[in-house]
């Protein structure tokens, strides 16, 4: 894939920091931000692969799970931060967001002990740092780690105006996601078969179905809950195929039940696995509302690679 100007300059800036890195700086970071699609990944993983010391490449729901787990184990959520960070010179997190408060409270000591620790780091967003938590009654709470954010990280706009996942560049198109469909139609598939209990953790997961190695839910099921993206990590290392009926118009659905598909979207693009959708609509009836909303942007942008299947699918008898 040809670089455009915006990711040229962005990968000069990401050439400039390994050099720093290669002669022993630590600290500092970028932080890679724009819309979807705009290669913000690619650049971050080809920098990530060019740099030789100790480091971690982690996805920002990963993170979280990893951390959480940690906490429990351990007892002390700083004894988990210092493991996690210990003896690492680079962090790289993809898909960096603060959407909820309890996040931007882990996220604060995240932080602070990175930067204290002098630990390296590039992160993706969606977003700049002024718009991470934007829940009005909660923003300014998380205002200090965003002044942190842009005090210790060079903050790039990477503002291209092509999507390239909509153009199917040769790049996604490779990937077992986008091999996933979209099936569209007033009459979607109902899932029906012997629903089964999965444990996730301490508690239990209700699945459709599972039918030739691919694991089946209902939305309402698995995002209208009390589901966490923890779960779907847990989940998607059972599971390399999933499929998920009776999708509604996503403006319809309450505002959890759009970000727990988001993040369900998330964690299957990540882990590169196959995903099938039976929806109400096509895909601008469904999702095309969320094209300009922060932080679902790119659910849009991800479902748009799944292959487009107009034809109705009736009901199992």
């Amino acid at each position: 894939m040809r670089l455009d100007e915006e990711q040229l300059s962005a990968r000069a800036s990401l050439d400039a920091l390994r050099e720093r890195i290669s002669i022993g700086g630590g600290g500092g970071g970028i932080y890679l931000w724009g819309g979807v699609g705009r290669g913000k990944t690619m650049l971050m993983d080809a920098f990530y692969n060019s740099v030789s010391v100790s480091k971690r490449r982690i996805h920002f729901h990963q993170f979280f799970a990893d951390l959480h787990t940690r906490a429990h184990s351990l007892g002390s959520m700083g004894e988990a931060l210092n493991q996690v960070v210990d003896g690492i010179r680079l962090l790289c997190f993809d898909e960096f967001h603060i959407d909820d408060v309890a996040d931007a409270l882990f996220m604060t000591r995240v932080l602070e002990t990175i930067v204290a620790q002098h630990v390296t780091v590039v992160v993706t967003s969606n977003v700049p740092p002024n718009e991470l938590l934007p829940n009005p009654l909660f923003h300014e709470q998380f205002v200090p780690s965003i002044e942190l954010i842009e005090k210790a990280w060079n903050v790039i706009e990477l503002s291209g105006a092509v999507d390239y996942r909509t153009l199917r560049e040769p790049r996604e198109r490779d990937r077992r996601f986008a091999s996933g469909a979209f099936h569209s139609g007033s009459e979607t598939h109902d899932g029906r078969g012997e629903p089964v209990e999965l444990t996730v953790g301490s508690r239990t997961v209700m699945c459709s179905a599972i039918r030739d190695g691919a694991v089946w839910f209902d939305f309402d099921v698995l995002c209208g809950g009390s589901t966490s993206a923890a779960d779907y990590l847990d989940l998607v290392t059972r599971f390399d195929e999933w499929v998920i009926h009776r999708v509604p118009i996503l403006c319809t659905a309450t505002e959890f039940a759009v970000r727990r598909f988001g993040n369900v979207v998330d964690v299957l693009y990540d882990a590169d696995v196959r995903l099938t959708l039976f929806a109400d609509g096509d895909l601008e009836d469904v999702a095309g509302s969320l094209r300009e909303v922060p932080g679902l942007a790119r659910l849009f942008s991800r479902l748009s690679m799944l292959q487009p299947i107009g034809v109705k699918v009736r009901s199992e008898q």
